[in-house]
């Protein structure tokens, strides 16, 4: 499965899973497990893996969707702050709290395939097919 959404895909959960920087993410948590307890390096990992975000999908991946590029590193900030660790684990209260990244994380989930792969949405959208009528409409 690439990780660009093509218009044959026909199933949300597919765009979904194809938004999530899975690979990023993962290196993500085995980094963190070898930084020091000092906020600078947490900082620079992060940016530079969100950085590394797009380019990793673009010439690894084979995405080319701007939008899908752009939602990728929105989502991989998104992971940072619900996992809690990183360079959150220094934020404090009402700056984070575990429940806010769980909420962000749940939300951020279902927000991006609904704009981005809508079954029957226009052509134009990285979903798929051609507009449907609405009711009433010819």
């Amino acid at each position: 499965m690439g990780r660009a959404i093509r218009r044959e895909d026909n199933r949300f959960l597919t765009a979904l899973l194809k938004l999530i920087p899975s690979e990023v993410v993962a290196v993500y948590l085995f980094v963190l497990g070898i930084l020091p307890e000092r906020l600078i390096p947490h900082l620079v990992v992060a940016g530079v893996l969100v950085g590394l975000t797009p380019l990793y999908l673009r010439f690894a991946m084979g995405v080319r969707s701007a939008v899908q590029l752009v939602v990728s590193c929105i989502s991989m900030l998104i992971w940072i702050y619900a996992l809690g660790q990183g360079p959150v684990r220094f934020l404090q209260p009402p700056w984070y709290e575990p429940w806010y990244g769980s909420v962000a994380l749940a939300i951020w989930t279902l927000i991006p395939p609904m704009f981005l792969y809508r079954e029957g949405g226009s052509g134009e959208s990285q979903g798929g097919g051609t507009a449907r009528p609405r009711a009433g409409q010819r």
